[in-house]
């Protein structure tokens, strides 16, 4: 069973314009999902890689969770990423799916393209956290947008999810789906990206952000869809 520990408050600045986003998304959610999708396609997977570090804190996500949980601390200096959505899982007569309670750990290199040490004696968890939602699948947090790093070749900004259905008691529900998540335009994208079997060219991996009255805050929404006979 999981519980959650909330963190350093953020600026009331960005709870203003989460505020905001969130009147967007709640009309977003009144039109029928069907009219929104152009396909109920699941998530598509992709490589772990080799910065993950387990046992990150949790925190609690919602649209009533108030502050707003954060991956990477506020940096005045750097652009910050706004990302909500709904983890739903597919049923035999929801084929695009119903809304899931869920654990997402995620994690991500900071604006230079540095993680934060992986060892895991290591406690710092810079730009690493886990966010459990409630029943309704729903998820958004607060981070700084991911910088590109080179491996050999520069692999564009991601952000890295494991996300785990779970029942009305926090155990686990189904398999986890590990991803990870990519941003539109990004010139580094497939079939740029220097990692050759990552998943930067999957439409289901893919978010569009956009400025929010701040030009450096970028607001981006971003669904994932399970399939409910991936069991554990």
């Amino acid at each position: 069973m999981y519980s959650t520990e909330l963190f350093s408050p953020m600026s009331a600045r960005l709870t203003i314009y989460f505020t905001c986003f969130l009147l967007i998304v709640q009309e977003l959610h009144a039109v029928p999902r069907d009219v929104l999708r152009t396909s109920c396609k699941l998530t598509d997977t992709d490589i772990l890689g080799p910065f993950y570090k387990p046992n990150s804190p949790i925190q609690a996500t919602g649209a009533s969770v108030s502050p707003l949980p954060f991956i990477c601390p506020n940096s005045p200096k750097n652009d910050r990423l706004i990302l909500n959505g709904t983890v739903r899982v597919t049923t035999d007569d929801a084929p695009c799916g119903k809304p899931v309670r869920a654990l997402l750990d995620i994690w991500h290199a900071d604006p230079e393209g540095e993680y934060s040490n992986s060892a895991t004696t290591s406690n710092d968890f810079t730009c690493r956290s886990r966010l459990l939602t409630g029943a309704d699948g729903f998820f958004t947090f607060s981070s700084l947008l991911p910088g590109r790093y080179d491996d050999g070749g520069l692999r564009p900004a991601h952000v890295h999810f494991t996300i785990t259905p779970l029942d009305e008691s926090n155990t686990p529900a189904g398999k986890s789906l590990t991803t990870q998540l990519y941003f539109a335009h990004d010139h580094f994208l497939k079939p740029v990206d220097s990692c050759g079997i990552c998943g930067s060219g999957n439409p289901s991996q893919i978010t569009h952000v956009t400025n929010e009255d701040d030009f450096k805050t970028f607001i981006g929404s971003w669904d994932v869809l399970l399939d409910h006979k991936a069991k554990v």
